[in-house]
């Protein structure tokens, strides 16, 4: 087989649309030792603020992510993994990054190297309109589309939910409605699964996916799950006091389940932090700034210590 000219890898990784990154496990913290065009249009970084540093740096102070665990956990048994991660560009959106991460072996067989694909995974969480139309044409009924439901929560997924708001973000903004969007995280989950297992935090997430969306009961609210921990909800006609009087609830409720946390740095119980934003739509607004907002007030949320909304 012919080799292939060192140019020609490098101007197939500089011609990917993906982002890459490549990671150096033989020095300490990991650091970052290149990033094609791909990575720096994703991220907003340029490989001179990246390079050298670990790729942590995306995640901000929004660390407690059960990605995260799974990421670690991968790297120390040197196989590759598949995650996603709420991570933020420079200049401080916030994105879900689909990361695939695969080692690299030297000639002895050892792990040097990991490299890391990331999207936005925006673009792969869109539903086929064709799939959604019927089940859109009224109220939330149940569809046999498996795009439909999540299979570990029974909850709806987020490409789901992302085309249920499109339709009732309009009909907000034609009768001057307000709608409420929440950005649930559930605390320290990482951790949880570090001490009691997979299983176990699976338990977990059901357990507590089920509270938060029976604290919205009417036929009009809908409540998703993005990743791990992380849940997504709305609610149309609640203004942002209503909503962070039920947000508030929602972390009550939590607390009340005493699903026991030895290692949580917040309380001895599981407990979630939620990001709340609301608007009336106005004509040239969309649903997913609103989206967004309620991330960034989750990242709020957490600085503040957690176990609460903001």
């Amino acid at each position: 087989m012919t080799s292939l000219d060192p140019e020609i890898y490098r101007r197939l990784l500089e011609s990917s649309p993906e982002g890459v990154a490549l990671v150096d496990v033989r020095e300490p913290d990991h650091p970052v030792i290149y990033v094609n065009p791909g990575f720096e249009s994703l991220t907003g970084y340029a490989a001179g603020d990246i390079v050298g540093r670990n790729l942590r740096l995306l995640q901000a102070d929004d660390r407690d992510q059960d990605g995260r665990h799974r990421v670690r956990e991968a790297m120390a048994k040197g196989e590759s993994c598949r995650v996603l991660l709420r991570n933020y560009r420079r200049d401080g959106t916030v994105f879900w990054n689909e990361m695939t991460l695969l080692p690299l072996f030297d000639p002895e067989g050892r792990v040097s190297h990991y490299v890391g694909h990331h999207r936005d995974a925006g673009e792969r969480l869109r539903m086929d309109s064709r799939l959604a139309r019927d089940s859109l044409s009224g109220a939330h009924q149940p569809t046999a589309l498996a795009v439909r439901d999540d299979r570990l929560t029974g909850l709806y997924t987020l490409p789901y939910l992302e085309e249920l708001l499109k339709r009732d973000w309009a009909i907000a903004q034609r009768e001057r409605r307000s709608i409420a969007v929440f950005a649930i995280d559930i605390d320290a989950l990482d951790t949880y699964n570090a001490t009691f297992g997979r299983a176990a935090g699976d338990s977990t997430i059901r357990r507590v996916a089920h509270c938060i969306s029976g604290c919205l009961r009417r036929s009009s609210d809908v409540t998703a799950r993005i990743a791990g921990g992380s849940l997504v909800a709305y609610a149309p006609g609640l203004d942002l006091e209503q909503a962070l009087r039920f947000a508030r609830l929602m972390t009550e409720r939590v607390r009340d389940l005493r699903i026991h946390h030895p290692r949580s740095t917040v309380l001895r119980y599981v407990s979630v932090s939620i990001g709340v934003a609301a608007a009336v739509p106005e004509a040239d607004d969309g649903p997913a700034a609103l989206l967004e907002k309620s991330q960034m007030q989750l990242k709020v949320a957490k600085r503040a210590g957690r176990n609460q909304a903001a």
